[in-house]
């Protein structure tokens, strides 16, 4: 008896411990993102998760090049990080850890130092500026999103591919 239980937990965690989450949305992208350690353009879907949870997928040539999971922790591959030592470790330190999140969900950052938003049409731009830490603009005008903070040198831009 010991036996059948053992191996039904072993099947059921074989077909289900390692399943993908739901997709909920998902929508054909350019994704441009330049930092100091990364640089990146490639064509590929970005796709909403459960639990305001978003994935990050490039492609060049018909084969995968990245998959970025973002929820509380940030994923490439196998190697998560925390929001926090992900941003700390490609982007800035100063930067709130719900960043890539909030750029990939299409609203607004939360979280930032000093922030102005104006609101517009087909979106909104928002500023945020804090002495030695980071000066950004980060825009949404329809199906275009343009992150771009100058003092880290750090440029984010996604297109929808229609």
């Amino acid at each position: 008896m010991k036996m059948t239980v053992f191996a039904f937990f072993a099947l059921i965690l074989t077909f289900f411990g390692c399943a993908k989450p739901q997709v909920e949305l998902s929508r054909a992208v350019t994704a441009s993102i330049k930092t100091p350690t990364m640089a990146l353009s490639q064509s590929g879907f970005i796709n909403a998760l459960p639990n305001d949870a978003y994935q990050l997928q490039t492609y060049a040539a018909g084969s995968g090049t990245m998959e970025l999971t973002v929820s509380d922790r940030v994923c490439q591959g196998m190697l998560c990080l925390s929001a926090e030592s992900f941003n700390s470790r490609y982007l800035s330190r100063y930067y709130p850890p719900n960043l890539l999140r909030d750029i990939l969900g299409e609203r607004t950052i939360a979280g930032l130092e000093n922030s102005a938003i104006e609101t517009a049409k087909n979106g909104f731009t928002q500023r945020a500026e804090a002495a030695d830490k980071y000066a950004i603009v980060y825009t949404k005008n329809g199906g275009e999103l343009r992150f771009s903070d100058r003092l880290n040198r750090i440029t984010i831009v996604i297109r929808d591919a229609n």
